[in-house]
């Protein structure tokens, strides 16, 4: 059997994908009602505004571990779900920790991108295995903000251009 790929370059593949669900996203997010954002749905759901601050938290949480950092993002996720009660702010810094990540992932050496580090969730996991999660990550809220959508009487596919 003979090999026709020399090469594969993850870090733009990865990075080109955080840039189309972040776009899904974003689309996503402004088809939510203002008037709906903070709100839960019953039971134990989260409103919208903590299902973005949870997406920007395992974003930043994984930017620090690419720069070999510790990170603290993760005590900070019932602060950003406060702040991003403003629609706004939240999508501003999805997009701004989203070209962080992107830098920091093109950045990070072969090496960093193979070692094991401890998730905060005490889980040893391969740092590019925790980036592709962390990318994936954002599509998987954006199924929540769909269902909301769902909810509240919207089937359109926003993220399509509908």
């Amino acid at each position: 059997m003979s090999t026709t790929l020399s090469t594969v370059d993850a870090r733009g593949y990865l990075a080109g994908w955080l840039n189309a669900v972040t776009a899904m996203t974003i689309a996503d997010i402004n088809a939510i009602p203002d008037e709906k954002w903070t709100m839960p749905f019953g039971g134990c759901s989260r409103p919208a505004n903590a299902l973005l601050a949870d997406t920007v938290t395992m974003l930043r949480w994984t930017i620090g571990a690419l720069k070999g950092e510790e990170s603290a993002a993760y005590n900070e996720m019932d602060a950003l779900a406060g702040e991003f009660s403003d629609k706004a702010k939240g999508i501003a810094s999805l997009n701004e920790t989203v070209a962080t990540f992107a830098h920091a992932l093109t950045s990070a050496s072969d090496e960093a991108l193979n070692s094991t580090v401890m998730t905060p969730w005490q889980m040893p996991t391969p740092l590019f295995m925790i980036a592709t999660i962390a990318v994936n990550h954002i599509w998987y809220h954006d199924g929540q903000f769909n269902y909301i959508q769902c909810m509240l009487g919207d089937e359109k596919v926003h993220w399509m251009g509908d």
